[in-house]
């Protein structure tokens, strides 16, 4: 399977979720930011993967009613985001466009949810991870 898929990526956060909080007791903030520490390489692969994890972070949060403060700050950009690279399939690209805009109209309905605010050394960690170079 190709690690990079949305299909493959979308179940991978989605397990992430519910392993880290049902069965370990984290916070959705600690999910997110063990997510995009652990799956480094793929999360800075691409845009097209970059905002594939921010959008299906955001989606697996919001079902929990809130979001990471880190996340919450970079999503805006994201959501913007409509054209990716050459290279990846189509169905791919369609599934995350619809993402998008789920996730606009769930993050547009502030009452669901709260912003979880987290430590400058968890905000400075997840930025250097999101610098990191894929090989």
């Amino acid at each position: 399977m190709n690690m990079t898929s949305y299909e493959s990526i979308k179940s991978s956060i989605v397990l992430d979720f519910e392993e880290y909080i049902e069965e370990e007791g984290l916070n959705v903030a600690q999910v997110s930011a063990k997510t995009l520490e652990e799956d480094w390489r793929i999360v800075n692969d691409s845009l097209f993967t970059k905002t594939l994890y921010f959008v299906s972070i955001t989606i697996e949060s919001l079902k929990y009613k809130e979001i990471a403060d880190f996340i919450y700050s970079k999503l805006e950009s994201y959501l913007k985001i409509t054209n990716f690279e050459e290279h990846i399939d189509k169905y791919d690209i369609d599934k995350l466009l619809q993402d998008i805009q789920i996730c606009k109209q769930l993050i547009n309905n502030k009452s669901e949810y709260t912003i979880r605010e987290t430590s400058d050394s968890t905000k400075s960690r997840v930025e250097y991870i999101l610098g990191l170079k894929a090989d």
